[in-house]
Parts: C-alpha cells; sequence; structure tokens
C-alpha cells in the first residue's frame, strides 16, 4: 500500500475488471491515426500511458460511423472488421503496461464538419450547433435523423462494442459529452423531436438505453461499460439541467453500466468576467459534480447510490485526487492532459518523485491545434506528442562532448535537459538572475498561474541532469570561444520591437507593465496581441481606464481560440475599449493618435502608452557565431519560435541532434 496515497493507490473494479489503482486516463483525440487505423505513433502514445502506470486507459474518441461521425481527419475508426488488428495491438501494448483498456465510441452528430464528412452533419433535430468558447466551434444546421436512422446507428455502436471485445479490450465507453451524438439526444435545445426519442427525459435517454442493452446481448456481462457524461449543460443554450443529471445517472445505473465518467458543458458564445480559462482552472474541479450526483441518485431513490464515478478536472495534484476518493465524493480520478504532458505521472507520484512531474499548463494547444487548424495534438511540455512515431525513449549520446547553451528560457533549459540527459558535459549560462526567459512575465496576467507552475520544474530539471547552471552571466562571442566547447546552443529569445512611431520613446513596454511599473490612469495599449490584451486584463483590474489599439482586425489572434474568446470577454466585462484596424501615428505625452481604416483619425487621451507590438529575435550572438566552424544551433524565440509548444520541440530536437 502506498503510506501517502493509499485511496489512489488501491485496487478498484469497474464492472467485472479490476483496475490495480484508481487512476483512470481520459480519453483524448490526438488526430495521428493513418486514415482511422491504428499505426505505430498510437501504439506509442498509448503504451507509454499504459507504463507510465494509470489503472485504466480509455483511448480517444473513436468513429463507430465513417465519415459521417467523424470529427477530425485523423480520427481512429472502428465501424468495420477491418481495424480489428490494429485494434488488437492497441490493447495489447496497453495491457502489456500493465493497464486495462477501453475503447470510446461515439458519433460526432451535429458537431461534424462539412469540410472533414463531405456531407451535411446529422442531429437528433435540425437545430445548429451553438458557438462555445469551450470548444471554439459553431456549425451549420445539420439534418434531424429519421428514426430508422437512429437506430441503425445504435446498432453500430454495438457493432463497435462487439470489434472493441474482439480486439480484446475490457470494456468501452460512450461518449456523451462536449459536441459529440450523445450529448445531443440528452440536451433539450439540442433534441426538440416528438417522437420517442425526445420531449421526456426518458425519451431522451433511449438512444443510450438501447445502445447499453444491446451491447449487453453481443458482448456479455463480462465486457464493461462506462458512460462519459455532462450531467449539466449551460449557458443560453444548454439543455440539460442538474435534475435532468441526476435523472440520466440514475436510469443509467438501473440499466447496469459499470461506471460513469461525470462532467459538465457549457455553451456561449462570449465570456464574462468570471469565466476561467485551462490555465486557471482549480484543483478537481468537476469531483463536486460527482457529489451531487451521488446525493440527487439517493434524494430520488431513497437509496445510496451504487454506480462507481469516476470525477476529475485537472485532477494531476494526488493531494486533491487522494482527498477527494478519501471523502467518497468518487470512486476513480481521471486525468486528461497531465497525462499528454508527463506520461509517466502516476509512476512519479507513487515513487515520491513528485518534483519530477512537468505540469500542464492549460494553455489549450493540444485541443487547438486540432479542432482549429486541422492537425494532430501538440504539447507545450511534451514535445513529441503525437509527432510521428517516436517511442518515448532519448538515445544515448555516441560521443560525450563539452555542450554551452546560451539563454536559461524554455528553450534552452529544454536542450540543455535533453543533452545531459544524453550523457553530455552541459553548461548553461543564463545573463538574468534566474532562468525562465519570457515565461517570467508571460506568467503575471490574470489567470496565467499554473504556467508559474513550470518553473520550479525546470530547476529541478537542471539540478537532476547535473547541468551547470550560470546565472547573471552575459556571454560573448568571445568568452564562448574561449571556452572551446564542441557545441554551442544559442537560446537568447527576443528584443522589443521598435515601429517608427514619432514619440514611441515616451511610451512603456509591455514587460516593464507586467514586471510591476505603474503607470497612469488612462493607458492606451498599443498592440492587441495576446501580451497586449493581457496586459490590458492586468490593467482594468487594477481600475485603469483602458484603450487597446490594434492594427488588424482580429485582437489576439495568437491565442488558442478558447483562451482568447475568454480573454476578450473578460477585456469587455470590464469596459476595456478595443480597437481593431486602427494605426498609431504618433505619440505624446498625453496623447496617442491614431488613423483608422476609413480614414479618419481619432486622439485618445493618454497619461501612458505601453507599446505590446511583438517582439523580434534576439540572433545577434548567433550570427556573429556563424561563420567560426563549431557545432552551432539556434532555437526558440531566436530563432522565431513563438510559442511553448515550437520552444519545446526545438529544444528536444536539437538536444537529441547533438
Amino acid at each position: 500500500m502506498n503510506e501517502k496515497y493509499p485511496h489512489l493507490f488501491s485496487p478498484v473494479n469497474i464492472g467485472k475488471v479490476t483496475l490495480r489503482n484508481r487512476v483512470v486516463m481520459a480519453a483524448m483525440g490526438m488526430s495521428q491515426s493513418d486514415h482511422g487505423f491504428v499505426n505505430q505513433a498510437v501504439l506509442n502514445h498509448y503504451a507509454a500511458r499504459a507504463k507510465g502506470g494509470v489503472g485504466a486507459v480509455v483511448v480517444e474518441v473513436t468513429c463507430v460511423d465513417a465519415p459521417l461521425g467523424l470529427n477530425t481527419k485523423g480520427m481512429l475508426v472502428i465501424d468495420d472488421d477491418k481495424y480489428i488488428p490494429g485494434m488488437t495491438q492497441l490493447a495489447e501494448v496497453i495491457h502489456a503496461g500493465g493497464a486495462k483498456a477501453f475503447l470510446q465510441i461515439s458519433h460526432t452528430g451535429r458537431g461534424a464538419r462539412r469540410a472533414i464528412i463531405g456531407q451535411q452533419p446529422v442531429g437528433p433535430s435540425a437545430v445548429a450547433m451553438p458557438y462555445s468558447f469551450m470548444m471554439g466551434l459553431g456549425n451549420e444546421t445539420p439534418r434531424a435523423l429519421t428514426v430508422e436512422e437512429i437506430h441503425a446507428i445504435e446498432e453500430k455502436y454495438a457493432q463497435a462494442a462487439l470489434r472493441a471485445k474482439k480486439a480484446g479490450f475490457d470494456g468501452v465507453e460512450l461518449h456523451s459529452v462536449g459536441y459529440y451524438l450523445g450529448q445531443q439526444f440528452l440536451s433539450k435545445t439540442a433534441n426538440v423531436r416528438t417522437d420517442e426519442y425526445g420531449g421526456s427525459r426518458e425519451n431522451r435517454i433511449r438512444f443510450h438505453v438501447n445502445i447499453i442493452r444491446r451491447i449487453r446481448e453481443l458482448c456479455g456481462e463480462d465486457f464493461a461499460v462506462i458512460v462519459k457524461i455532462s450531467v449539466i449543460e449551460m449557458g443560453r443554450d444548454g439543455g440539460i439541467s442538474l435534475p435532468d443529471g441526476v435523472y440520466y445517472c440514475k436510469r443509467l445505473q438501473q440499466e447496469g453500466v459499470d461506471a460513469l465518467e461525470i462532467l459538465a458543458g457549457k455553451w456561449s458564445g462570449e465570456a464574462g468576467k468570471n469565466e476561467k480559462p485551462e490555465s486557471a482552472y482549480p484543483d478537481c474541479m468537476a469531483v463536486a459534480l460527482c457529489s451531487l450526483m451521488k446525493a440527487g441518485i439517493a434524494l430520488t431513490t431513497g437509496k445510496k447510490a451504487t454506480v462507481p464515478l469516476i470525477g476529475g478536472g485537472r485532477a494531476q495534484n494526488p493531494a486533491a485526487a487522494e482527498k477527494a476518493l478519501a471523502a467518497g465524493q468518487c470512486e476513480m480520478i481521471f486525468i486528461g492532459h497531465a497525462l499528454l504532458v508527463q506520461p509517466d505521472l502516476v509512476n512519479l507520484i507513487e515513487q515520491n518523485r513528485e518534483d519530477e512531474i512537468r505540469p500542464c499548463i492549460g494553455c489549450g494547444h493540444c485541443i487547438d491545434h486540432q479542432l482549429q487548424h486541422g492537425g494532430k495534438a501538440i504539447c507545450s511540455g511534451n514535445a513529441v506528442l503525437a509527432r510521428g512515431d517516436n517511442n518515448y525513449t532519448i538515445p544515448p549520446a555516441q560521443k560525450k562532448k563539452h555542450v554551452v547553451v546560451v539563454g536559461g528560457g524554455v528553450a534552452g533549459v529544454e536542450a540543455a535537459r535533453i543533452t545531459a540527459l544524453r550523457g553530455h558535459d552541459v553548461e548553461l549560462f543564463e545573463q538574468d538572475k534566474e532562468i525562465g526567459g519570457q515565461m517570467n512575465v508571460a506568467c503575471v496576467p490574470p489567470f496565467k498561474q499554473h504556467l508559474g507552475l513550470l518553473k520550479p520544474y525546470l530547476h529541478r530539471q537542471l539540478v537532476l541532469t547535473g547541468v551547470r547552471v550560470h546565472l547573471g552571466r552575459a556571454v560573448t562571442r568571445e568568452d564562448l570561444l574561449a571556452m572551446k566547447p564542441d557545441v554551442i546552443v544559442c537560446a537568447t529569445g527576443v528584443r522589443p520591437a521598435q515601429p517608427p512611431i514619432p514619440g514611441i520613446e515616451l511610451a512603456l513596454h509591455a514587460k516593464q507593465v507586467l514586471q510591476g511599473m505603474a503607470t497612469g490612469k488612462r493607458v492606451v495599449v498599443v498592440g492587441g496581441g495576446s501580451v497586449g490584451c493581457e496586459t490590458a486584463e492586468l490593467l482594468a483590474q487594477q481600475d485603469k481606464r483602458v484603450t487597446v489599439v490594434e492594427m488588424q482586425d482580429e485582437l489576439a489572434a495568437n491565442t488558442g481560440k478558447t483562451a482568447q474568446t475568454i480573454l476578450l470577454g473578460h477585456l469587455k466585462a470590464r469596459g476595456v475599449r478595443l480597437m481593431t484596424g486602427c494605426r498609431v501615428e504618433k505619440i505624446t505625452e498625453t496623447a496617442v493618435f491614431c488613423r483608422q481604416k476609413d480614414g479618419s483619425s481619432v486622439t485618445l487621451p493618454a497619461d501612458s502608452v505601453v507599446m505590446a507590438v511583438g517582439d523580434v529575435p534576439e540572433d545577434s550572438l548567433y550570427q556573429s557565431l556563424k561563420d567560426d566552424g563549431i557545432e552551432l544551433y539556434n532555437i526558440g524565440d531566436a530563432n522565431g519560435g513563438g510559442i511553448i509548444p515550437n520552444a519545446v520541440y526545438d529544444g528536444y530536437t536539437v538536444g537529441c541532434r547533438i
């Protein structure tokens, strides 16, 4: 027994399937399949998490009806027997890692997009999916399914479950959260049918009941069935109330499902000032919903709930997870994004090595890169996530080299960490008195606190890998050549851009403000990217009268869609004036003079002006060394990295190359 977390590391059953501990890896789409087939990248991804110590792996959302039910081009598929061989391999690698294997099966319904499926989406009713800042999606009006088509889709779910069983999976999970068809049937705003599939709670859950009964017919009682369900759907277009959620859980318990994974959803086009992005989510935020469902079932049946509940929501903090389990709020803990960042998270917790865990910073790039950009998942902490068929091993160096890394930001530390892990002799020089680089100011704006969790991790990794760190040491070309290193890695970051605006010398830089420099009451922020908008929010919280001026038509365009929508919602809620398509022509001590897209001029009174027009690579050191015949690399923002995932990838790949 683990003395520190006895509940977390105790066995538990899902139906007749016994898990070695109570950690369930939540299903998370990676979009890295080969036209729906399992490939080596998929196998490596899940093998790493199973070996990493979780009790069960729920494989990402898998389509039961392609192409109609797809949500991304890289989605896994199981609507035909031809997918069974690959799925068999997948179940085998999960079992080899000591975890139980569950396959999440689903149909995207009205959430599918014509660009991917090549036709009009379908749904319970002809009701368009509303825009959601939680998912960054809206969609065209679907075609309402006929009763016969619903029956056919129910059978597709059941046949998909049978294929999963034939492939060796221990069970399946029905996906009824977010913009998928399962939730659409449960929502009285998405489902406005008047036949046996709509109009009442009993009718709205009929889709699930029919699927579960048919799975039992085909797969037997030993094959576990989990339902991942939104027990409340909030917002103007929300269609699941808490009483609805209690009823659905009670009804699914009556049908004998083996576990319920509990979540909530929200449809909203704008975010008020109280909405939080993932970078500020509290630990185990969805666990309280499990308590509500338990209480609701007991109240409406007169008996204690018997169906095991899986709760979570940023549950990478083991103390918070243990507390929830000990209090009986839920029987298992699901962990999602934290396992993308740190595949062996559970092993590290069990081995009392929590200070080695790389935190999920809640950036949302993993989701945004798939749904908004049509790509694979990427991660700000894990350079190899969904990047080809990487097997999560770091090759040892063939020849030990003396490597000097210049710059202690995210890219520089990652390069130093990987290079040292491979056996090289590594030194890192940072001109500031602390490592972190851009991250030291990026974590200052409101709702960015999880980014601050990264810095202790970076410190610890440099210690563990034996990198010799020199802080407060700016180095020149001559200094480096005198050291006679075998390799130099330049990770020297950026410097502020200086656009030719008369009076720019009167302005502050956004980084100065984020570092605590005071401003006047009326502030004009020049530049509406993520830095400008986040700085504006910080100033607005200080009761400043803030105006943001941006040349382009979109604000915070370099931010993930969900975070962007929440950020802009905060600014509007706090009365920040947002001016797009507007160019600054001159700055004086009392005003900012601008020209709008239509040619009209506008004068903005200002006590302080804050420049946030972006940065340019600081690559002068790299340029000075290019002709010296030494093995040389330029990475991170100094090479135009832009976002943390790019910086980490640069550092990792260069570290593996040396």
